[in-house]
């Protein structure tokens, strides 16, 4: 088997950022996996609509972390879709044989590693570093070990035509370098999330598919999560809603991980100490609206009090994540257009 030697795989609390992490690390790049959240501007809250269903599904983190990451720390990369799976796997394989690990973008339900209903939408990444005729080992950072699965696995999750559609997508780091100053990359981040989250239009990213975005989004989250009382089944909105919430096990919709940036991230660029505390309080919020969650999926009954009680939370929620992400805009400026 064909294995890129001095890859060293540690889990993560996302799946994008503790790639990151790895692959820095790799290349002898000082950053952590809070670092690489929040240079990748990690914090987001898309809702995608099911067309015709009264209920929605979302996410919590962006779909643009990792290349935005490398954009601003100026590593040169290569990022490509659309080829057919054996020019892709040509091209991935021969990236290992020149011992670069390679960014994978999959659908995690063919993965059969991952829990039977995976804790979230693709796309999910994981770093390919090693490979044979049958067989690709895959460092993700869900898991505490490297795990192998066959290569017609990967065939299948590297494709998706749900919400966020996927067709053979990968990532590579071209160069071993980096070119920008940390410092202004942290800024650049922290700037981008900001923005983005008061003001999503703003932000020229890809979010992968039709839906609201930033804090628009989450407020209107907490309208459906107080009208799911009156469906005839609310468990899958319900249990669809939880586990995004506590992808990974986090359990707080990557605030943690986020606040874990700020603090990191905050003392390079100057922020105020206490943001990052405020953010760690929003991810105590966001564990109690999974909890709560989880309560109503044990209900026999789901109690109508119990859906008005976390879409009340939701909304105190959104209320302090915007005054965080002002207080970070008001600091480091909002992003024009980007």
């Amino acid at each position: 088997m064909e294995l890129i030697e001095g890859y060293t795989h540690q889990s993560g609390v996302h799946c994008g950022a503790a790639a990151l992490r790895n692959v820095a690390q790799y290349y002898g790049w000082n950053y952590s996996e809070g670092a690489c959240f929040g240079i990748g501007g990690g914090p987001a809250f898309v809702l995608y609509e099911h067309p015709e269903k009264p209920w929605v599904t979302f996410r919590a983190s962006s779909t643009w972390l990792e290349r935005a990451f490398l954009e601003r720390i100026g590593a040169p990369h290569s990022f490509r879709k659309g080829d057919d799976f054996q020019t892709a796997w040509e091209n991935v394989t021969g990236h290992v044989d020149d011992d670069d690990p390679v960014l994978l973008f999959l659908d995690p339900a063919p993965l059969s590693y991952l829990p039977e209903e995976p804790d979230h939408l693709p796309h999910h990444v994981a770093v390919l570093i090693g490979y044979d005729d049958e067989t690709v080992v895959l460092s993700d950072g869900a898991l505490e070990t490297r795990q192998e699965v066959s290569r017609a696995t990967l065939e299948e999750a590297w494709t998706s035509d749900g919400f966020v559609p996927l067709d053979n997508e990968y990532l590579t780091v071209t160069r071993a370098r980096t070119t920008e100053d940390g410092t202004d990359a942290a800024a650049a981040g922290l700037r981008q999330a900001a923005t983005y989250m008061i003001e999503p239009l703003h932000v020229k990213r890809d979010a992968r598919g039709p839906g609201e975005e930033g804090l628009p989004a989450l407020r209107s989250f907490g309208d459906y999560l107080s009208a799911w009382a009156d469906l005839p089944d609310p468990v899958r909105p319900v249990r669809a809603a939880r586990r995004s919430i506590d992808e990974h096990g986090d359990g707080a919709a990557f605030r943690g991980l986020y606040a874990e940036s700020l603090d990191e991230l905050g003392q390079r660029t100057g922020l105020a100490h206490d943001l990052s505390d405020r953010m760690a309080s929003v991810a105590e919020e966001w564990r109690t609206v999974a909890e709560i969650l989880g309560d109503i999926l044990e209900e026999d009954e789901p109690d109508p009090a119990h859906f008005e009680e976390a879409a009340s939370l939701v909304g105190d929620i959104a209320e302090r994540e915007e005054a965080i992400f002002e207080s970070i805009a008001d600091e480091l400026g909002h992003v024009d257009e980007e």
